[in-house]
């Protein structure tokens, strides 16, 4: 995959796909342009494309970039394994329980500040003797 990236906020922002004939999807792709670049235009190997097609994704959100790229290049998604769902299931439990113990710091927190700020009123009260 190559992503070409503008600094020109104002022009269209558009995905262009690059298919390659199945003959050449089987070899090394190594040879493609590099994962991301700050360049204009086509991948910069001597590689010949089937096919190009692009999709515009000015003013519009992830999943509908996404649904458009899966429809486009007849993509499936693929389920999570049974490993991965239990790591899934372990992550989502530590961030329950991180929402759990900050809740819990902040309240700690929260009440050693209400005892030092009647420390400090009472010990201002009691003033120099």
């Amino acid at each position: 995959m190559s992503v070409n990236r503008t600094q020109d906020q104002t022009r269209p922002a558009t995905l262009t796909v690059f298919f390659a004939s199945p003959s050449d999807a089987a070899l090394n792709t190594s040879s493609l342009a590099p994962l991301s670049s700050t360049t204009q235009g086509t991948p910069t190997s001597d590689h010949a494309f089937e096919r190009t097609a692009t999709i515009e994704m000015k003013h519009r959100n992830e999943s509908e970039i996404l649904s458009e790229l899966m429809t486009l290049t007849k993509a499936s998604p693929v389920e999570p394994s049974p490993q991965e769902e239990a790591e899934l299931q372990e992550l989502a439990e530590e961030e329950r329980q991180g929402g759990l113990d900050r809740a819990r710091n902040t309240a700690y927190n929260e009440r050693k500040r209400q005892e030092k700020a009647l420390l400090d009123q009472a010990r201002g009260a009691a003033g120099p003797s």
